[in-house]
């Protein structure tokens, strides 16, 4: 085992019983292993991986409400909006 990924374990088996339950309670949120989440979260920390899990579960919200944009209109709009940018171009040039 290389040195990072023993201090990832070491890191692991200090956890206070506070982080464990909290590690525990991201992976479950996300079916995962606590310990295949753990580098992760060691790497960015547990705000920022709660932060990230609950951006997720929120927008797979969004999808089932159907609060969202389907791909096919944004990337029509977007094509719209390209066109119209080139044909002032042209007509200026």
């Amino acid at each position: 085992m290389n040195s990072r990924l023993q201090k990832q374990a070491t890191a692991l088996a200090a956890l206070s019983i506070e982080d464990r339950s909290r590690l525990e309670r991201l992976a479950a949120l996300v079916d995962m292993a606590p310990e295949d989440l753990w580098p992760e979260v060691w790497q960015y920390g547990f705000d920022d991986v709660e932060d990230s899990i609950q951006a997720e579960l929120d927008g797979i919200e969004d999808i089932k409400a159907g609060r969202t944009i389907p791909h096919e209109q944004v990337m029509e709009q977007a094509l719209q909006i390209l066109e119209a940018h080139v044909e002032n171009r042209r007509k200026a040039g």
